[in-house]
């Protein structure tokens, strides 16, 4: 009788440390799903969009230096010609302006006290950064009749600030919330693999103790009683088996698809992000390099390192072949431009960089740009996809696991009680 009870205690004690081991396991894994799909992946999100942004805005405030009519006289009697007016730059700027206030509420709603710190210091350098290049703006669009490519000295000079409080304050800030950020969503993804294999580890080894127990005492109360099967054990001892292995291989799975949709989708959308980021500072140099002619073999070499640096950043990025023929197309464009302005057309060379006819820079670079910004959308979508497949292999296990294990220990009460009667 004192054996039988030692069976059944130790059969009830290893069940509820399966249940319990069930439901700690998978309610972890959710937890570390959520926080890497909900909070991090967000996060890195909005500083690699805020970090594009701002590097677009700043292309948009470059051309606004440009705007002007034609260098050559007008006809007696004729009004001088609009060569660019820079509506296109402004309306741009202020949809960049606008996705900045996006990301950045997002970003300051999703990080910690350091983080809202910094978001902060962002918000105080973007007022003076908006409040010199509105000066720049104001400089070199209130002169009469300005000539196209020939911005007032102040307005140069106050580009020249922003360009310097970008540079120096607002992109190395975001640079740092990105790779913090990014470092989060590599910590998260370990975790979480981690923490699900850990699981599905703990889930086997209790299983597997669990089971041989069940079946030495199966074989037991055969062997002491005469009777072949305990139908009630047996049916306990098929829950528990399910539970452990079936639990175990769900982890296990949770793990694998958040490892790959990290690795396949979301360093490879952080690697497009970085590619638009250069694109769009490439595409500044090339304003600045049209109207500042003192620094053009400086801004020429920027603008190389930068074009230069576009094939690595996207190596080992999937499909990323598509966007090779707008990035040659640009870089065409580029040489085009450089060659009108050094051929002493600054018309046609303003009308190169801002128009948007295929061939011309402003064209080129919103090509490049959106094929970007689709390998990236594609690369999101895969990691969407890995999250939402281990959302699936982890959903309703903190109640399969009840269910399954509950009745199991009910189970073996039922199948030990008819052999203790025999005692009584």
């Amino acid at each position: 009788m004192v054996r039988l009870r030692v069976q059944a205690a130790a059969a009830l004690l290893l069940i509820a440390a399966l249940l319990a081991c069930a439901l700690i396991s998978f309610s972890t894994a959710q937890s570390d799903l959520h926080e890497l799909a909900s909070v991090s992946r967000p996060r890195a999100a909005a500083a690699a969009d805020l970090y594009q942004t701002l590097a677009d805005l700043d292309a948009q405030h470059a051309k606004s230096l440009v705007v002007g009519y034609s260098a050559a006289p007008p006809a007696d009697g004729q009004p001088p010609t609009l060569v660019d007016d820079g509506v296109l730059a402004s309306l741009t700027a202020q949809a960049d302006r606008s996705r900045l206030g996006g990301d950045l509420t997002l970003l300051a709603q999703t990080s910690d006290t350091a983080g809202r710190s910094a978001v902060q210091s962002l918000l105080d350098s973007l007022s003076s950064y908006d409040a010199l290049t509105g000066t720049e703006e104001f400089s070199a669009t209130s002169q009469t009749d300005p000539v196209v490519g020939r911005p007032p000295v102040l307005a140069l000079d106050y580009y020249d600030q922003a360009e310097g409080l970008l540079q120096q304050t607002l992109l190395p800030t975001v640079r740092g919330l990105l790779a913090g950020a990014d470092q989060q969503v590599s910590a998260d993804r370990s975790a979480a693999a981690d923490h699900a294999r850990l699981g599905a580890l703990l889930l086997g080894l209790i299983g597997l103790v669990a089971l041989v127990l069940m079946v030495w005492w199966q074989v037991d109360v055969a062997r002491r009683h005469g009777r072949l099967l305990n139908p009630a054990l047996l049916a306990a001892t098929a829950a528990l088996l399910a539970v452990a292995l079936a639990g175990g291989l769900a982890l296990l799975g949770a793990a694998g698809r958040i490892v790959g949709a990290v690795h396949d989708g979301y360093a490879p959308a952080a690697a497009v992000a970085q590619a638009q980021v250069s694109s769009a500072n490439a595409e500044a140099v090339e304003s600045r390099w049209l109207v500042d002619g003192a620094y053009r073999p400086s801004l020429q070499q920027q603008f190389d390192v930068m074009t230069r640096q576009l094939p690595g950043e996207l190596t080992g990025v999937p499909g990323s072949g598509v966007a090779s023929g707008p990035e040659a197309a640009f870089l065409t464009a580029d040489s085009t431009l450089r060659s009108l302005a050094q051929g002493g057309q600054p018309d046609q060379a303003a009308v190169q960089l801002t128009g948007v006819t295929r061939g011309q820079i402003a064209f080129a670079y919103f090509d490049f740009s959106s094929r970007l910004g689709d390998l990236a959308a594609q690369r999101a979508a895969v990691f969407d996809s890995g999250v939402q497949a281990a959302g699936d292999d982890l959903s309703d296990w903190t109640a399969i696991a009840p269910v399954a294990l509950g009745p199991a220990l009910l189970l073996v009460v039922l199948g030990v009680r008819p052999r203790l009667a025999e005692y009584s």
